[in-house]
């Protein structure tokens, strides 16, 4: 099945976050009722003011982040996300700084508290339905760090999305979206709107179906971006940003307003679409797992075929597997997927016993792998203690997963950090342990910690 992987669909069809940067505080409640493939359907949120309203602005990064790493860990059905916050602020495509951790910390709790009903508007696809409830975007969450219940630079996160969204994702009812785009546009408004749009391009019953426009009326638009000020100049004023953004960027060829007052309609004209957006989101994600760049992965799914990509992942893994050592494994990846002169030998038999390779390219095209290895181990040694935790941390929680909880992980990090573990040596001997099988080994010497 050929699907592409980032962001669920249902999430950003409903358009559960107000799109606003700013709203005002008093902004605790809004109520929509809409269509959807022909079925009426009713999408209500409330949030106390006390914890900053409706989600809005960059929550609606933060959210994308989050949905984006638990897929990318494989979309336990538990819907548990570890992570670190230096992690999802990375993924959000913001820094990682004291001003950002607290606006993690803002999100996290106004994601947790605001409660969603809907009839009829959440689909599930695999059983071709449609249903209703209540829920929150976040059902829990924990926060490892050094002050209570607030992000810090070291801050480890347990985060369990609501039963809704888990089983959405699951299921695969999943949209294109460029994540290198996403995260290319400048403002959070403009990155909403576009994630909103997105959805609306595509087919819900067929996602490799796109349309060339989309229309609609300014006041629905308005309610459905939950835009406070409902005067047909204040939503134009409000959105104009955004679209002269993504006009510039490509995405839209032209916005047009046609009508005068409340029969004002927008038609949005999309530009060309990108040639094979549909892929399949697991093999982007092992990809991914490999330190390639997603919008990386992407491109060399949709330029070389999965076929080819999944043989030569193979290829790759059976050369680290021999003893192939390289400075730069994702470098390497990369150069084994779009080599056509064969460099690369997949190791059998004798050659993989005895940890060798034997490359098909002449001698003086190999590298030494003892000197990339000394420039690698060195390059990394110069970086500070807490630089080498935040490193070591994604590799171990791909490698892990969820075979440590938020404290363990939280532990191990602050080892790191403070000294009393080397980073480096543990992320081999954690690897070496999982290749070989020896996970629990790995696990019990990390508890000691």
């Amino acid at each position: 099945m050929q699907l592409q992987r980032l962001t669920e669909a249902n999430v950003a069809r409903l358009g559960l976050i107000s799109i606003q940067e700013r709203i005002p505080s008093d902004f605790t409640r809004w109520e929509v009722d809409f269509e959807i493939d022909g079925r009426l359907g009713q999408l209500s949120c409330f949030s106390p003011a006390e914890y900053g309203g409706v989600p809005h602005g960059l929550d609606g990064d933060v959210a994308n982040a989050l949905i984006d790493i638990f897929i990318e860990t494989g979309s336990p059905e538990s819907g548990v996300v570890t992570t670190t916050a230096s992690q999802v602020l990375l993924r959000a495509g913001l820094h990682n700084n004291g001003h950002y951790h607290h606006v993690l910390t803002e999100s996290l709790r106004r994601l947790k508290q605001a409660t969603y009903t809907m009839s009829h508007a959440w689909r599930d696809h695999e059983h071709q339905r449609w249903t209703s409830g209540t829920f929150s975007y976040v059902l829990a969450y924990e926060i490892t760090s050094g002050e209570r219940d607030t992000v810090t630079s070291g801050a480890v996160l347990s985060v369990t999305l609501a039963r809704q969204i888990v089983q959405s994702i699951r299921a695969r009812y999943v949209k294109p979206l460029d994540y290198g785009f996403l995260t290319s546009l400048e403002r959070p408004l403009t990155r909403a709107l576009y994630r909103l749009l997105d959805v609306k391009r595509y087919d819900p019953q067929d996602l490799s179906r796109s349309f060339a426009s989309y229309t609609v009326n300014l006041l629905e638009w308005a309610a459905e971006c939950k835009i406070v000020d409902r005067r047909t100049d204040k939503v134009r004023r409000t959105l104009e940003g955004a679209h002269q953004e993504l006009q510039e960027r490509g995405y839209l060829q032209d916005v047009l307003v046609e009508g005068r007052g409340r029969k004002q309609t927008l038609t949005y004209v999309f530009g060309a679409p990108t040639p094979n957006l549909i892929l399949d989101p697991e093999l982007v994600a092992e990809l991914v797992t490999h330190r390639v760049a997603r919008p990386v992965a992407r491109k060399l799914v949709e330029t070389y075929g999965e076929t080819r990509v999944r043989a030569r992942l193979a290829r790759f893994t059976a050369l680290l597997a021999s003893g192939y050592r390289v400075r730069s494994p994702s470098a390497l990846l990369v150069d084994i997927i779009r080599d056509d002169d064969e460099k690369y030998v997949d190791p059998t038999g004798a050659e993989r016993a005895a940890g060798t390779v034997t490359p098909s390219s002449p001698p003086s095209a190999t590298r030494d792998p003892e000197l990339e290895d000394r420039e690698r181990d060195a390059a990394f040694q110069a970086l500070s203690l807490e630089e080498q935790a935040d490193q070591a941390m994604p590799t171990l929680q791909l490698l892990l997963k969820n075979r440590l909880d938020t404290m363990q992980y939280a532990r191990i990090r602050s080892a790191m950090a403070e000294g009393r573990a080397d980073a480096s040596l543990i992320v081999k001997a954690v690897t070496k342990a999982v290749f070989e099988g020896r996970t629990a080994e790995a696990l019990e010497q990390l508890t000691l910690l």
